[in-house]
């Protein structure tokens, strides 16, 4: 049920998983369960892990009923592990949070009433704060609403609802990089108006692979000619640029 007997919209927090963060993960869990909103679910989506990673978050979805645990029959990759835990969500509100990451306690409350009593609004993000050795090192205060779409993608704490995903073509699949939450981000951007909730809600693990994806410019990636995060990005320049040339439109 998207909706509890009190009218609140349940909240699905897709954290998906693969090897190497086994450290970090009881933490990632520890914080949802902390949040002083109570209807959510957290979807714990595994990529086939072999280092015991899906056996953990086994152990920690028997702590509250809340918690629910998926594996793929095989690697699939980021992307599409993300649109794998996507169709295990029941809630009309949707979050990512990563799984080496945190969130603080009244995270999901302060960006469920961002959305209550707003229905144009489609994605919400928080503030968020960088995080080393357990501690905050840095903060970081996103974009207001308003600018031109040239200047925004995911921003974490991101919160869409369903229904305007259902207004979109999904998660980009098929990208080279996993790019697929900016891309969904423009998709609903386009038809939707979108908000900056200002708190810190979010503590971003800045170390190790973390805190470099690997993923390149927008202007060499093999396939943004099918990439909704590029082909808006290079539209709301000024000038526009080409996104399969990068040169300005003249």
């Amino acid at each position: 049920m998207p909706f509890n007997l009190e009218g609140k919209p349940k909240v699905s927090i897709i954290t998906i998983m693969y090897n190497g963060r086994t450290q970090l993960l009881k933490r990632v869990v520890q914080s949802v369960i902390n949040q002083s909103y109570p209807y959510w679910e957290l979807i714990l989506q595994d990529d086939h892990s072999t280092d015991g990673t899906y056996e953990m978050a086994a152990g920690l979805a028997m702590t509250d009923k809340r918690i629910k645990v998926y594996r793929n029959e095989k690697n699939l990759g980021i992307s599409k592990n993300r649109l794998e835990a996507f169709k295990n969500t029941t809630g009309e509100l949707i979050a990512h949070l990563d799984n080496d990451d945190f969130l603080y306690p009244d995270a999901v409350r302060l960006m469920v009433d961002a959305f209550q009593g707003n229905p144009e609004i489609g994605f919400a993000y928080s503030d968020m704060a960088y995080i080393e050795d357990n501690l905050p090192s840095g903060y970081i205060a996103h974009k207001n609403y308003g600018e031109p779409l040239s200047q925004y993608g995911w921003r974490h704490f991101g919160m869409f609802r369903r229904s305007a995903y259902d207004k979109t073509s999904g998660y980009n699949v098929d990208l080279a990089y996993p790019c697929e939450d900016a891309d969904i981000f423009m998709q609903i951007a386009e038809k939707f108006v979108f908000t900056r909730v200002p708190f810190v809600l979010y503590g971003y693990h800045n170390q190790g692979e973390h805190a470099y994806t690997g993923i390149g410019p927008c202007n060499t990636c093999t396939t943004r000619h099918i990439c909704n995060f590029s082909r808006v990005f290079a539209k709301s320049l000024t000038p526009p640029i080409d996104v399969l040339t990068w040169k300005p439109i003249e």
